[in-house]
């Protein structure tokens, strides 16, 4: 056999260019590569899953929920300096987004990309100092696709210091938006390109997939840019007159498989979720996935979507799995669409709110030319 003629170096090179869910079929093709694939030396090239979140106050909660975290959530390999008032705002594909506030001045702050696996760390040079009107800001990285990533600094219609009053016609839709790109290194700023005003979901997660940055806003659609800003999207949220979602106005996407899905609850007793992929992105055709009552399930007479006692927080990347945080405690739970069993991962406790990023490792040289 060919197989058997490649050193171990060779085949595990070709395995860390397979895709993790194919990565844990291709231990069944032989003990010889059962043993490269679960070899711990290996670990650092192969393909990663999911290995928790990264949530408020610079912790972590691993998937596993038991054992140290894999990565050091509190980033202590970063300078003191770096670590100003550091606040967390994204993640994507291994990397972090981070903005670092300096208390001389509280209006002068820094972007950094953090990769906590390799402890390297880019700085982003600012477009401005801090203002109201940027209050979503967003990493795009496809590591299979490009080492580059770009940040995407939306601008919104407020005042640059008021405390967004409502009564002074400013409704804070998007004006445009700010990218900046490792590869050139510099911002550019494109006017919005959606067919209507739309305002965000500022705490709301995005997806970066396809060169593609995927937005939740109000109005019952989802937002989407691609890293140049030429390309801009709208989608309406899935919904059929026959299910009792077609009113609702909050919604939850993720990445899940390759392709976008999108996760919302009824808005008669919150009770029901249900998931929908977006098979085609260009035909803008959602199929509904999974429903589930979570009422049954986790055995609450009431579970409110969005609110404190019930948020979604993540789907599992390979899995049909949805994350969520439930109760007066904030139990971080799984659920297995498929099997419809429920796991309690971590207990979090009171000081957790719903801002977690999903975190996979990524091991490879990612920010050439960053700190360490």
């Amino acid at each position: 056999m060919v197989e058997a003629k490649l050193t171990d170096d060779l085949l595990v090179e070709i395995l860390a260019r397979v895709p993790y869910k194919s990565l844990l079929r291709c231990r069944c093709v032989s003990r010889r590569w059962h043993a490269l694939i679960s070899h711990p030396d290996h670990r650092t090239r192969l393909p990663q899953t999911l290995a928790g979140f990264f949530y408020p106050a610079r912790r972590f909660a691993s998937v596993s929920g038991t054992g140290r975290p894999l990565v050091d959530p509190s980033l202590a390999f970063l300078p003191d300096r770096e670590r100003e008032g550091l606040v967390l705002l994204d993640g994507c594909n291994g990397l972090l987004l981070c903005r670092c506030f300096r208390f001389a001045d509280p209006d002068e702050f820094d972007y950094l990309v953090v990769n906590p696996a390799t402890r390297k760390w880019v700085a982003v040079p600012v477009s401005r100092r801090w203002s109201n009107k940027v209050q979503t800001v967003r990493l795009g990285f496809e590591p299979a696709v490009s080492s580059h990533f770009h940040v995407f600094e939306f601008q919104l219609d407020w005042d640059e210091k008021d405390d967004m009053d409502e009564d002074d016609g400013k409704d804070g839709h998007v004006l445009g938006v700010k990218i900046y790109s490792s590869e050139t290194r510099v911002w550019s700023y494109k006017h919005s390109g959606w067919s209507f005003d739309i305002t965000l979901q500022l705490d709301f997660k995005s997806v970066f997939v396809n060169g593609m940055l995927y937005v939740v806003a109000t109005d019952c659609v989802i937002g989407a840019v691609d890293m140049e800003g030429k390309a801009w999207r709208i989608i309406d949220f899935p919904r059929s007159e026959d299910s009792p979602f077609h009113d609702t106005d909050a919604g939850f996407i993720d990445l899940s498989q390759g392709r976008l899905h999108f996760a919302n609850t009824d808005d008669i007793d919150g009770d029901k979720v249900a998931v929908w992929v977006l098979e085609d992105h260009d035909s803008e055709k959602w199929t509904l996935k999974h429903m589930v009552s979570f009422k049954h399930l986790v055995g609450r007479k009431h579970v409110v979507f969005g609110f404190d006692e019930f948020i979604i927080v993540a789907m599992h990347p390979e899995r049909n799995m949805v994350f969520f945080v439930f109760g007066h405690d904030n139990r971080l739970m799984s659920c297995d669409m498929d099997s419809g069993q429920v796991c309690i991962i971590r207990v979090l406790g009171q000081d957790c709110n719903e801002h977690f990023i999903p975190y996979v490792p990524l091991f490879s040289e990612s920010l050439a030319d960053g700190h360490q």
